[in-house]
């Protein structure tokens, strides 16, 4: 991968944590970020929305150390 497609998808994958992050702590109640989001899948739980959170932070994580 490329330098500039490695930090072009950092930014994305930033934006996309901080959309989600602002719908996790604005709202706390999964059935509003299933129907307000589009890119993010649905949730059973706002726990299964944190936990999906985390995998994309980790993922971004993953891509900055490679």
């Amino acid at each position: 991968m490329s330098k500039e497609l490695k930090q072009e998808v950092k930014a994305l994958l930033e934006s996309y944590l901080d959309d989600f992050r602002y719908w996790l702590d604005a709202n706390m109640e999964v059935d509003s970020i299933n129907s307000i989001t589009s890119g993010i899948p649905s949730f059973e739980t706002i726990e299964d929305a944190k936990e999906y959170h985390e995998t994309v932070k980790s993922v971004l994580k993953e891509l900055e150390d490679a």
